[in-house]
């Protein structure tokens, strides 16, 4: 058995119910027998490492969450601790050094989203995935997000849409303007309910070449040249 709607059916995973699994299968079909590495965060009892254990037969899947439990499930290890502390995070990625699909169903607090995407995004490999699920929480005052302010800072979900500005980092032509460390890095951001999945490869110069570090005086001129 190696659909993922069967494999979540027979482990009851809830992704199922949430309308994850048919995202999932549109990215994963065609990788789904190679060698992964893989990282979950948020395991609750282990339906979902289960399904990634048997859909992902020759992989290595990494589980964390913050609450101890005891599985013990084929080619999955467990770690638990704190998904915003770097300190751990840094245990878990000086052993597996990258991993090609990462999964926060974590916390779903916006702030530990972000502080954990941050991080983790360094060690996704080129072509790797970095799914975000139950981004409803994002709305919610309890998890950092707003009902009525849906521009509101700090929400896992304007966060996740300000990265759409790095795809096209190529084209700003803004006075003093400091590249991030995701700019060239993202060539692909999906939007889908409740989930959203960001594609990590080098994006391609389609209209400048990158440009030497421009001078004060050449700032200050292109400053003056956005009031006219």
């Amino acid at each position: 058995m190696s659909n993922l709607k069967n494999l979540s059916e027979l482990y009851k995973a809830n992704k199922l119910q949430l309308g994850y699994i048919d995202v999932y299968e549109k990215y994963f079909d065609n990788i789904k027998d190679k060698e992964l590495k893989i990282l979950e965060i948020g395991i609750d009892k282990g339906p979902s490492l289960k399904v990634w254990s048997e859909y992902f037969k020759n992989s290595k899947i990494v589980g964390l969450d913050i609450k101890p439990v005891k599985l013990d499930i084929k080619n999955v290890e467990l770690f638990f601790g704190d998904q915003t502390d770097t300190k751990f995070l840094s245990k878990i990625v000086n052993k597996y050094k990258y991993f090609d699909i990462i999964i926060d169903d974590g916390s779903h607090i916006s702030k530990h989203i972000i502080k954990s995407f941050n991080f983790l995004f360094d060690y996704l490999s080129d072509g790797g995935m970095y799914f975000v699920e139950d981004l409803h929480y994002s709305y919610y005052p309890r998890y950092g997000g707003s009902r009525l302010n849906l521009n509101k800072n700090g929400t896992s979900m304007n966060f996740l849409k300000s990265l759409a500005d790095s795809l096209n980092y190529e084209n700003f032509d803004r006075p003093f303007y400091k590249k991030n460390k995701f700019n060239g890095k993202i060539n692909n951001i999906n939007f889908y309910q409740n989930i959203c999945v960001v594609s990590k490869n080098p994006s391609k110069i389609y209209l400048y070449k990158e440009k030497p570090k421009a001078s004060i005086f050449e700032k200050i001129k292109k400053l003056i040249s956005r009031l006219f």
